[in-house]
């Protein structure tokens, strides 16, 4: 099913089918996740002639909003705990409905557009300012992960310092990876117990060259051993930190 997502609102809200409208059972309970955009929802086979979606919160007012709902009987069978779905590609794709909610970036999506070659000092990175903010990824609807992959900018011989935390609601949040103390460079596979997400947050803490974090691609779950290295062609050197304020404009402009 589709919530309606003209803008960067959030929804709560929990599902119950029923073949008489008085006895009901509640197939999936979302209300303590933030969700948007497309919904796909699985669950055990049961013959169904009704079904309510109830709203319990949206971020921005009091209402629920649904544009579309679709049923059907699917024979794909989806590895799932307690309801929630335990995904085995990557859920954090524009495909997927997740977005970019906080980072400054040339393009909105960078982070999450698959690309992990068109990149040079100019573009194709997310970042923050080192000690301000921070990247914060929203997937659809929650998922059981216990792993992510990430591409640091790795061009030049810089390193980098982080953490990364997970949240359901961006209130409370959990730390899966403290790289605070160790010097990181390009890919990074992060492994950690099976916990249930919607939004996370990747924070720099460190940089050998500047200022500022730089994020190129992020997934989850981790899909591959990352590539070998590839030749970048040589471009205008533009130091990142000082590109950042420009990135800002742009986007405060758009």
């Amino acid at each position: 099913m589709l919530l309606w997502d003209k803008d960067n609102r959030s929804y709560s809200y929990y599902m119950e089918v029923s073949m008489d409208d008085i006895e009901w059972t509640r197939i999936v309970d979302y209300s303590k996740f933030l969700c948007r955009s497309w919904q796909d929802l699985y669950f055990p086979r049961r013959v169904v002639r009704y079904i309510r979606i109830v709203g319990t919160h949206n971020s921005q007012n009091k209402l629920f909003q649904l544009v579309v709902l679709e049923a059907m009987c699917s024979s794909v069978e989806k590895k799932s705990e307690n309801g929630i779905l335990v995904p085995e590609e990557n859920v954090a794709t524009i495909d997927n409905s997740a977005c970019i909610v906080e980072g400054v970036s040339r393009d909105r999506n960078a982070l999450i557009n698959g690309d992990i070659v068109m990149y040079d000092w100019d573009s194709g990175y997310t970042c923050h300012q080192l000690g301000v903010g921070s990247i914060v990824v929203q997937l659809a609807q929650p998922y059981y992960l216990s792993s992510m992959r990430l591409l640091l900018w790795d061009i030049d011989n810089r390193s980098y310092s982080y953490y990364v935390e997970v949240s359901q609601d961006r209130e409370t949040w959990t730390m899966v990876a403290d790289k605070r103390k160790e010097e990181c460079k390009s890919w990074q596979i992060l492994q950690f117990d099976l916990i249930a997400v919607t939004f996370i947050k990747i924070v720099g803490t460190a940089n050998t060259a500047n200022e500022v974090f730089h994020c190129v691609h992020f997934e989850c779950p981790s899909m591959e051993i990352p590539p070998p290295p590839t030749i970048k062609a040589e471009t205008s050197k533009v130091e990142l930190g000082d590109s950042l304020q420009d990135i800002e404009d742009e986007n405060n402009e758009s």
